[in-house]
């Protein structure tokens, strides 16, 4: 009699709980309609040749429609800028406030750039590339909504298959071996982090972490058991982020993988994977300071020493992410505003750079016209008679595998197109944290709220990993600054030539001038993130 009583209560905030989660309901629709375009189009297997062109077609105009549909989840989103109050939907599995808006925007803006990269560089992917790439969108955008253990578990699962089934898309040997190792070490990651959610949920009978049951059970439990179960909880969060030590899949995935996709997952899990570990951090009330700083200090130096040794553009930049996840967990370590305000403006910053510097490597990765299109996978286009452009790279002695060093790709490249390597040279300083980019003032602030925490605590455990973080500063310019010595420094191979079109170039652009802009006028973003 009671659960009837409270039947129309229940069913009137799933609906509105519904109604709330429009964008992911448009992702969804989006998510299924691409499938079936792609059954349609696809059924005339008898004339090869014309069954090809039928793959073409059907992969441009899946392409646009899901390019159309995150324009208009774009929108959307950003209307939900103006919701007065926090929203609690479904029972409090997800909440929509301004932190989860903001972050869902900035998912679904990376991954508008994503597709701009595959349409500018002309790379051609099956069309089960699109639907994956939206299921893992939605899986993001359930992240940051995410406070409930159950549907944070969930959210990041989603996120992961997604992910692995991206990786080995090319169906290449490397990528299958290095998707190999991403699932293996996925789930042994998932399976830690269920094991402490179990504890955390035995310990406070609620699985709500925005309840004062869960804060306050946890606070009345001995101190060692509790942070044993935060610190296996929390290992699902740093194998989203690639922050050691479950970064370990991170540079294979990086090599193996398609640049455009690897460009995606230096952006998106960080985005996600940092607002979930900030709630969750909120709520428990163990002082995680010491354990945060030690892990921020592993994945810094981790990060930045084996960097020092890569000769492979791609293995050299997931290394870089792994040493960037270690400073954004500076963040994480003060918990104080300025360090919460560090924490979101760093990873603006980092969407445009990361994005930005893969697109301009992805355009130096030679490709032989007319026969290979994507890392060893035969171009649709090349198969109906297209030869896909990319940077225009001729040279008669330009070697064709894909496992290419700094020196093959990069030497000259900056003298024959200036213009490429200025842009380069400003994405790699801004990696750096050198002015004049915004690289500098996400450190800068970094730095700052650490400085402040410790001399608020006087911890020496802050002062170490001050230290730590300065010296890994100056460290990666070693390795940072590697690409534009072979950019300006190297002479290019004999009769070489390198152009970029104009879509390439304004697309380039586009990614690069926030890097400037928000140089000198960094206040204004975070004047904007102070409002979270």
């Amino acid at each position: 009699m009671t659960n009837f009583l409270y039947l129309p209560e229940q069913l009137k905030q799933i609906l509105e709980s519904t109604i709330a989660l429009l964008p992911e309901m448009l992702l969804s629709t989006s998510f299924l309609l691409m499938i079936l375009i792609d059954l349609m189009l696809h059924n005339d297997p008898k004339n090869k040749q014309k069954f090809i062109k039928k793959i073409v077609k059907s992969n441009q105009i899946i392409f646009f429609f899901c390019l159309f549909s995150l324009i208009i989840i774009l929108n959307q989103i950003a209307q939900q800028f103006y919701i007065p109050n926090d929203l609690f939907l479904f029972d409090k599995m997800l909440v929509l406030d301004l932190k989860a808006v903001v972050f869902k925007f900035l998912i679904i803006l990376s991954t508008i750039f994503t597709l701009a990269h595959i349409y500018v560089t002309k790379k051609e992917f099956v069309a089960e590339f699109y639907p994956i790439l939206i299921s893992m969108v939605i899986g993001l955008c359930l992240m940051t909504m995410s406070v409930n253990l159950l549907m944070i578990y969930l959210s990041i699962e989603i996120v992961s298959v997604s992910s692995y089934i991206l990786t080995t898309i090319d169906k290449t040997r490397k990528s299958t071996e290095s998707g190999l190792k991403y699932i293996l070490f996925g789930a042994s990651a998932s399976a830690v982090m269920l094991y402490g959610m179990s504890l955390l949920y035995g310990m406070t009978g609620t699985l709500d972490i925005t309840s004062p049951d869960f804060s306050r059970s946890i606070s009345q439990i001995d101190s060692v058991a509790s942070t044993v179960a935060i610190i296996l909880t929390i290992s699902g969060f740093l194998f989203k982020i690639s922050a050691s030590p479950f970064h370990v899949w991170t540079p294979d995935v990086y090599e193996s993988a398609p640049t455009p996709v690897v460009a995606f997952f230096s952006v998106t899990p960080k985005i996600a994977g940092f607002l979930v570990a900030i709630r969750f951090y909120s709520a428990v009330p163990n002082n995680l300071q010491t354990i945060t700083a030690v892990l921020a200090m592993a994945s810094i130096t981790f990060g930045n020493f084996s960097a020092l040794w890569q000769n492979n553009a791609k293995r050299l930049l997931a290394y870089s992410t792994i040493a960037h996840s270690g400073f954004i967990l500076i963040g994480l370590v003060t918990m104080s505003e300025l360090g919460l305000t560090s924490v979101v403006f760093y990873l603006i910053i980092t969407l445009f750079t990361n994005l930005a510097v893969f697109l301009l490597v992805d355009f130096a990765e030679p490709s032989p016209v007319g026969v290979f299109s994507n890392k060893g996978s035969k171009s649709f286009s090349s198969l109906s008679e297209k030869a896909p452009t990319k940077a225009k790279i001729t040279n008669h002695e330009l070697p064709t595998t894909n496992n290419q060093s700094l020196k093959t790709n990069f030497s000259g490249l900056g003298r024959l197109n200036p213009f490429y390597g200025i842009m380069m040279l400003m994405v790699m300083i801004s990696l750096a944290g050198i002015p004049p980019t915004a690289g500098f003032f996400a450190k800068l602030s970094i730095f700052s709220a650490l400085w402040e925490t410790y001399q608020a605590t006087n911890q020496s455990i802050l002062l170490w990993l001050f230290i730590f973080g300065l010296l890994n500063t100056a460290i990666s310019l070693f390795f940072y600054l590697k690409i534009p010595f072979y950019l300006f420094f190297k002479e290019p191979l004999e009769n070489q030539t390198f152009e970029l079109n104009s879509k390439q170039y304004f697309l380039a652009i586009i990614l690069v001038l926030p890097i400037l802009i928000l140089f000198f006028k960094a206040d204004w973003l975070i004047n904007l993130i102070s409002y979270l």
